[in-house]
């Protein structure tokens, strides 16, 4: 199957999905049958390189593809598509060909074990964010003890891990024993107990406003055996090889979201109109303003994804993007919401959730605070 067949059957899963809008907005778990599904249609393979047997050629030919496959996703059941997104990206430090000589070996051998696991059918997910921390991966204070080799034990508390319980492995980051600076880990965590019995403790499940069943929940980890990545002390320039494609793909998801309910309203005006004269000024106001910020947000993808496509992505224009559709999907929701009436206020309208679902974007990593930390301080820095 190639990539545009996943784009194909993509819209036909989030077209059934979206006919079950009201029952998904009251779910508060993932559910095994949608994870199957995104499954026959090869979701998992987006983010495997091609010679691993998935679908994944470079950032230039598959990055937009995979944004555009979260869109579509997302427009159906956005919790489901965030989650799925977690997949695509902890993927990316693997997809990196060539480490220095030293690490070569061990570095090629842990790649083929992780995309082997996806072929296998595995899921992946993320879960580096820790109380206190702000987003900051840099304040990670979880733990870990050398057992041998890149095997280690990890202790500390983690919350927001998406797709938890859906997840086969999990990215994460940790400092090593003897060092100061965190790295990234993956731990194993298929049918294990959250119980503590077995180095996993259940804190909080997931109570989220909005992407209600994302299973973003909170760990304490106990000893847990983790495995570091096979070229220690290179987190930063191996998060930095996907190009920003992180902070796209959130946006992705909450574009989704938005296609939904600009489409939701502009029925219901059309219903409206089609046995009244006129809309009230407010109304007609609100879902002009709307559409021209539903326009801004289009030009601002259109243009983001053409730089993934050229090889010209970088951070800050991805956070740009990311930061600038979290205020204005946020702004085009509460439009609707207002022009809808007191409807939007109640679960027999999909407005009030998908209002709370695009407000998750400016939560993603990074958060708010530390968002605008970054892009002030590359805009203040730049030559």
């Amino acid at each position: 199957m190639d990539i545009n067949a996943v784009k194909t059957n993509a819209q036909l899963v989030a077209d059934e999905w979206k006919e079950q809008v009201s029952e998904r907005q009251q779910r508060t778990e993932l559910q095994e049958d949608d994870y199957n599904q995104l499954k026959s249609i090869n979701i998992p393979l987006l983010g495997v390189p091609q010679e691993f047997g998935g679908l994944w050629k470079d950032l230039q030919t598959t990055g937009s593809s995979i944004c555009e496959i979260l869109r579509i996703l997302a427009s159906g059941d956005p919790s489901v598509a965030l989650s799925s997104t977690m997949h695509q990206g902890v993927l990316s430090p693997w997809r990196v060909g060539t480490v220095p000589e030293e690490f070569q070996e061990q570095w090629n051998a842990q790649k083929e074990e992780v995309f082997q696991t996806v072929i296998e059918g595995s899921w992946w997910g993320t879960i580096v964010s820790e109380p206190g921390s702000g987003g900051d991966s840099g304040l990670t204070k979880t733990a870990t003890k050398l057992d041998s080799g890149l095997k280690y034990f990890m202790t500390g508390k983690k919350h927001f891990g998406s797709g938890s319980g859906r997840t086969s492995y999990m990215t994460t980051r940790a400092v090593p024993e003897g060092e100061e600076s965190p790295d990234i880990f993956f731990i194993k965590v298929k049918d294990i107990p959250w119980d503590g019995s077995q180095g996993i403790q259940l804190d909080n499940p997931w109570r989220g406003r909005g992407m209600r069943s994302t299973n973003s929940h909170a760990f304490t980890f106990t000893e847990f055996p983790a495995t570091r990545i096979a070229w220690p002390g290179h987190s930063t320039e191996l998060m930095a090889s996907n190009g920003g494609l992180g902070p796209v793909a959130f946006t992705s998801v909450i574009t989704g979201v938005v296609d939904s309910a600009m489409a939701h309203c502009k029925t219901n005006l059309q219903r409206i109109l089609a046995t009244s004269p006129k809309l009230k000024a407010f109304q007609e106001v609100h879902w002009t303003q709307a559409e021209q910020e539903y326009w801004l947000i289009n030009q601002a993808m259109q243009t983001t994804l053409k730089t993934l496509e050229d090889g010209t992505s970088d951070r800050y224009n991805s956070l740009m993007l990311k930061e600038a559709v979290a205020n204005l999907a946020d702004s085009i929701l509460n439009r609707l919401c207002k022009l809808t009436g007191g409807t939007a206020y109640t679960w027999y309208s999909p407005l009030g959730g998908w209002l709370e679902d695009v407000r998750a974007l400016g939560f993603l990593r990074p958060p708010w605070a530390l968002a605008y930390e970054q892009l002030f301080n590359m805009s203040i820095n730049e030559q």
